[in-house]
């Protein structure tokens, strides 16, 4: 009976430290592979790798340079007398830091930022002018750099209006801002030829301007270069050129109905047109209200972001639609050598706001704008006149137009009904 006792004991013994043996034999052999470099994993190329297998400059070193442009693009510079004596100074001079001054951040936050200067630059020699023809001070222009502004675009059907002289000083004003690049203006034939490039954060945008009409007041005839009219044969060769140097397409076309919500059958065959030939980002102006927003799939494969319209960033015109407007947002990355493309893009709108007497006039987002600065607004106080019928002009009434227009583009406070 002893002798069982002692081999059961003994037996128990063995296997505890059996036991224990394999425990240690596992534990080591985990620890053991948990430090076998990456490399020699038998999992796929793509899985995750710990940053203890492969010092972390070395994973950062692997990956594709990401590079990153923010674009933010405004509509209709549009600058009627009263929008023009709300500048002027008691010295006789103008100032128009008021018009950019509730935008000026997000304009002087992004990487790149457009506007569409509807009126020449003539200055005061020539005499100023509105609507049918208009000529505008410089100092707007001055306020434009002083905004943050990088791009302006001339290409509009404005820009015949006061003739050649007019165009001429425009384009000598701007060499005053070096690092302002005009478009849809050329002083020659070379400059017409050749495409405006910006270099932002290491890449390269193409812009292209065109204009399908100059009111009926022809170019010159000895000057055929000086405004960019909207050509097919133009635009293809402006296309071809930009795709020997350029990371990312952008084509501003000045086009469509005037007043019209919606894009034409003209706007969208162009865009097509555009899209199909490589143009990445194309944002219109001229109709002076918002239109749609669309994305365009291309033959070969790629994507065409269409702002059909921007509308108006600042006028005195008298209707109601033409006040809101919208600020096109658009990020382009591109990774390493692949194609640049959209990362996000929206629209902010935006409310250009005056009151009688051509006093406080002033750009506000749609987000920051109350039915008190509504009710103070020109439209409202000077009576029908100013007004459209069958709506009160007023925050609701204008997300109620964001929402029609631009459907799902439009992300702010939804209307009451």
């Amino acid at each position: 009976m002893r002798k069982k006792q002692v081999l059961l004991s003994f037996l128990i013994t063995f296997a505890v430290m059996s036991a224990a043996a394999g425990i240690f034999a596992f534990a080591y052999a985990s620890r053991q592979a948990k430090n076998i470099p990456a490399a020699e994993e038998s999992a796929p190329v793509s899985s995750a790798v710990s940053s203890a297998a492969v010092p972390s400059e070395e994973v950062s070193s692997a990956l594709p340079e990401l590079r990153e442009v923010k674009l933010l693009m405004a509509g209709d510079n549009l600058l009627h007398l009263p929008v023009v004596n709300s500048g002027w100074q008691p010295d006789g001079s103008y100032n128009f830091d008021h018009l950019f001054a509730n935008l000026k951040d997000d304009i002087q936050s992004a990487d790149i930022a457009v506007i569409n200067q509807e009126t020449v630059l003539g200055g005061t020699e020539i005499g100023l002018s509105e609507y049918p023809q208009f000529n505008s001070p410089q100092e707007v222009g001055d306020a434009i750099a002083a905004a943050g502004f990088d791009v302006v675009m001339h290409a509009n059907n404005h820009v015949m209006d006061r003739g050649f002289d007019a165009i001429e000083r425009t384009m000598r004003f701007w060499k005053k801002y070096p690092n302002i690049t005009v478009v849809g203006v050329n002083e020659n034939e070379d400059e017409y030829n050749n495409i405006k490039t910006v270099e932002v954060n290491g890449l390269t945008l193409a812009i292209l301007s065109y204009t399908d009409s100059t009111n009926g007041i022809p170019v010159p005839q000895d000057k055929p270069w000086l405004v960019n009219m909207t050509d097919e044969e133009k635009i293809a060769a402006d296309i071809a050129r930009a795709k020997e140097t350029a990371d990312f397409i952008i084509a501003l076309p000045h086009w469509g109905i005037e007043y019209s919500y919606t894009p034409s059958e003209n706007q969208e065959l162009y865009a097509r047109f555009m899209a199909n030939l490589g143009v990445d980002l194309i944002i219109g102006t001229h109709p002076h209200v918002l239109e749609p927003i669309e994305w365009i799939d291309r033959k070969d494969g790629g994507r065409t972001l269409v702002y059909y319209s921007l509308g108006n960033f600042v006028s005195n015109q008298n209707e109601s639609p033409r006040m809101l407007g919208g600020i096109a947002e658009v990020t382009i990355v591109k990774a390493g050598d692949e194609p640049a493309y959209i990362e996000t893009a929206a629209i902010e709108p935006v409310v250009t706001h005056f009151e009688a007497g051509d006093l406080n006039y002033g750009v506000y987002k749609l987000s920051q704008y109350t039915d008190e600065l509504a009710a103070r607004h020109r439209l409202r106080t000077a009576g029908s006149y100013y007004s459209d019928s069958g709506h009160l002009f007023g925050v609701n009434w204008l997300r109620k137009l964001c929402e029609q227009v631009l459907g799902e583009w439009y992300t702010g406070e939804p209307s009451l009904d």
